[in-house]
């Protein structure tokens, strides 16, 4: 047989045998002996002392064994039979208590409805009868596998109503999960358990996406962390895919669509500017998909975008463009979806992307050679693009300085600094644009004739280092026209395409050779095939910069018809920064900046959140805006703040989800059997079958000792007090 201690901290109460002999060197006499000749009449003889000697020994020896015999039976030993060694399934013994993780998959994909149930409803249902079905003594923890582990049972208990309550709260499917993570989660939980016999139960649907199979190094630790536990538990992963009917597996029959991104034409809004939102569909089968899809704006359908889309065959996808206009300054949801059909998984449906109206652009233009009559100036044509005369709500709020009140100062409250025709910087000034942009601010560069190569320094922001000038502009010559086939990204690219652009009649008269540093991606060039706008990111923020002036004397540019649309989406673009993700993972905090917002000290606001659940949120003072952080994103979908009066209105977040949590690709079973080899992880179809598997066992019998040794200390105790009561008659101390 083969022995073992399920409590190997309580051994240590082994010390307390060292406590009667403690106890017997601290009582012994020390009185002084005083010889009288009479004592020597009262004297024991040698046997008599050696009766006496052994008497005290043996009830020192029984109380030992007494505090020995209670800290071996506090450390629960057992013993097995020889054949239950390392083959065996330690988790899984036949009439032993037992102590079960039940960890229920939570992602979208538990949600798909094949015929009148979905694999989750399935689950759940099933969990309810194997608890009740539970004996006396056995314990149960349930814990939801989503992108991050949420427990609902932890530690494992032994209330049945509470674990029905628990079962009955189990949260809508929704996002992804991860499988893994949660048996470590669960083998955290086992650790501290009590039973001898334990269990991991994992209630899935077989998806593959959720089990990771290409992640053998999560697997590998997950092995390595079972085998650290003082009992090994078995572990059983059970398949809620296909609900059986009278005819055998009911069959999924209807496509599956999903729309799964939202993408905008440009990072910044402003009132009044035509916006592209770009929805891409995916049809993940079985058969193709045609649907209709509509647009929302904060809910609701925005008139005239209803679209159908398709056929998309199974595994494909299509993209459909919406147009809209947003003429309300402050936060909007756009969400994109598909009609209403018959899906199976009617939780992808849709996405939505948050967006912030800004009411204007606020963009400083430093003029490097002001003119003294109108649109002499180096900034004249820009303002004038930016900003029309007369324009009572113009996109941009555009402010003009020289290159002389160029100060520190003047960049505050600024998203975007125009420099044109500068000549130079001072150390001080390319230290606040460097930390302008690295805030999340935009750069725009435009060099003319009084621009120096080394205007700036070194300075880090820097697109592109400038090199020779080509062409005169006092010539009016023309050296260079754009070439709109170069033009890539979503700035410039929509003013390239057509048979004849309206930029490709530009003259240049004269522009900078321009040199792309190292991050720098040019995004226009001339038809001489050097660079014309190189654009570089520099920490949160962008910068650009344009080979020629903005100005009449370097070209017709100011005057050509596409001039306005192409600073319009330059200034935006910069505006936008780079660090403006529209959506975060789950597990990461979300943040709300409330620009201009000022709010009393503890202020809390409402927040919504995916789960329909609302919530208060304290409030950060920052300056003159108000800041909410929130930490808790576990739960994929919109969150909604509610911004305080004024100005009111709704502030939105996104928290993604795994886009493949559509793929109803399962588990193949090379992969199943690669996740089982080296520990007794088991795949079963039919869960109605585990019950039984569970109590046929794998293995003999674990024998716990510790009642044995509970009596034997009991018979100790009554061995220890006949003892002391003999030897107290004895020596005549009754």
């Amino acid at each position: 047989m083969t022995w073992g201690i399920l409590n190997v901290a309580m051994l240590a109460g082994l010390a307390g045998i060292s406590l009667p002999v403690v106890i017997h060197l601290l009582s012994r006499r020390r009185d002084p002996v005083l010889d009288w000749g009479a004592m020597q009449f009262l004297e024991m003889g040698p046997w008599s002392r050696r009766r006496v000697n052994l008497a005290d020994i043996l009830l020192m020896l029984a109380r030992m064994a007494m505090l020995g015999l209670v800290a071996l039976a506090l450390s629960r030993p057992f013993w097995k039979p020889k054949d239950a060694g390392a083959g065996a399934i330690s988790g899984s013994e036949a009439g032993a208590r037992r102590d079960v993780v039940l960890i229920v998959d939570g992602s979208a994909s538990m949600g798909r409805r094949i015929g009148e149930s979905t694999p989750r409803d399935r689950a759940i249902a099933w969990a309810k009868t194997y608890v009740n079905g539970l004996k006396p003594g056995d314990s149960v923890a349930v814990l939801v596998a989503k992108d991050s582990v949420k427990a609902l049972v932890d530690p494992p208990s032994f209330d049945r109503v509470k674990l029905e309550a628990a079962l009955a709260k189990v949260p809508a499917a929704r996002g992804s999960s991860d499988l893994s993570a949660a048996v470590g989660e669960a083998f955290r939980i086992l650790e501290k358990s009590g039973n001898p016999s334990r269990d991991v139960i994992l209630l899935t649907d077989n998806q593959r996406v959720a089990w990771r199979p290409g992640e053998p190094a999560r697997w590998a630790l997950l092995r390595d962390l079972r085998a650290r536990l003082p009992i090994a538990p078995r572990l059983w992963a059970l398949d809620f895919s296909k609900p059986q009917g009278p005819a055998g597996p009911t069959v999924e029959t209807a496509p599956n669509g999903s729309v799964t991104s939202l993408e905008l034409s440009r990072g910044m809004v402003v009132p009044g500017l035509p916006l592209n939102v770009t929805a891409t569909v995916s049809n993940a089968g079985p058969g193709p998909l045609t649907r209709p899809i509509e647009l929302l704006i904060d809910g609701q359908t925005a008139p005239g975008t209803g679209q159908v889309v398709g056929p998309i065959p199974p595994g494909g996808q299509s993209s459909v463009t919406f147009r809209v206009t947003l003429d309300e300054p402050g936060g909007h949801l756009l969400t994109a979806r598909l009609a209403p059909a018959d899906d199976p998984m009617p939780s992808d449906d849709e996405a939505s992307r948050p967006v912030d109206v800004a009411a204007a652009l606020p963009a400083l233009l430093v003029d490097g050679e002001p003119g003294l009559e109108p649109l002499s100036g180096e900034t004249d044509f820009l303002r004038a693009a930016l900003a029309p005369t007369g324009d009572d709500s113009p996109q941009v709020k555009a402010t003009v300085v020289s290159a002389k009140g160029f100060t520190s100062e003047s960049i505050k409250g600024q998203k975007v600094v125009v420099l044109a025709n500068v000549d130079q910087l001072t150390p001080e000034m390319a230290s606040t644009l460097d930390a302008f942009v690295s805030s999340g601010g935009g750069l725009l560069i435009a060099p003319g004739d009084r621009t120096e190569a080394k205007f700036a320094g070194e300075a880090a922001w820097l697109p592109a280092t400038l090199g020779a000038t080509k062409g005169d502009p006092a010539k009016r010559q023309t050296v260079a026209h754009p070439a709109p086939r170069t033009f890539t990204g979503p700035v410039v690219g929509p003013l390239g395409q057509g048979d004849t652009p309206a930029l490709v009649e530009a003259d240049f008269f004269s522009y900078h050779m321009l040199s792309p540093r190292d991050k720098a991606s040019v995004i226009a060039r001339l038809d001489t095939g050097d660079p014309w706008i190189v654009e570089r990111p520099h920490g949160r923020g962008r910068v650009v910069m344009i080979a020629s002036a903005l100005d009449a004397e370097a070209g017709t540019l100011p005057v050509n018809p596409d001039f306005v649309p192409l600073m319009h989406e330059l200034i935006l673009h910069l505006g936008a920064g780079t660090s403006a993700s529209p959506s975060v993972r789950p597990g990461e905090p979300i943040t709300f900046d409330l620009a201009g917002v000022k709010v009393p000290a503890e202020t809390t606001l409402s927040l919504l959140i995916p789960d329909g659940t609302t919530i208060r949120v304290p409030t950060i003072q920052s300056g003159e805006s108000t800041r909410v952080k929130h930490a808790d994103t576990s739960e994929p979908g919109v969150y909604r703040l509610t911004r305080p009066n004024p100005p009111g209105g709704f502030a939105y977040a996104l928290v993604s989800s795994d886009p493949r949590e559509g793929d109803p690709t399962p588990l193949e079973p090379a992969e199943a059997a690669k996740l089982s080899e080296g520990w007794p992880l088991a795949f079963e179809s039919d869960p109605a079958k585990l019950p039984t598997l569970i109590a046929k066992g794998g293995g003999s019998p674990r024998h716990e000792v510790w009642r044995g040794l509970i009596f034997a200390a009991l018979g100790g105790l009554c061995l220890e007090v006949w003892m002391t009561r003999r030897m107290a008659r004895t020596r005549g101390l009754a």
